[in-house]
């Protein structure tokens, strides 16, 4: 990321413990997070392209960048 600042991370992950999150390390590496909701794009139904995934699991999207006082 340092050698192209502009980059985005797109990630989906599993909401396991509702005790951890990002939010420390976003702000000790001075980065911002996004949250995309599924629904913007048809994707928060339980069966997506004939699979079982998300399933009846809670599925978060993000997109992790700098944050922009850093750029």
């Amino acid at each position: 990321m340092q050698k192209n600042p502009k980059v985005q991370l797109w990630s989906t992950y599993q909401i396991r413990s509702a005790d951890w999150s990002l939010e420390a390390l976003l702000y000790k590496w001075d980065m911002k997070c996004v949250h995309i909701p599924l629904e913007s794009f048809d994707a928060d139904k339980e069966d997506i392209a004939e699979s079982v995934l998300p399933g009846r699991h809670t599925v978060e999207m993000l997109v992790i960048s700098f944050a922009k006082d850093s750029l």
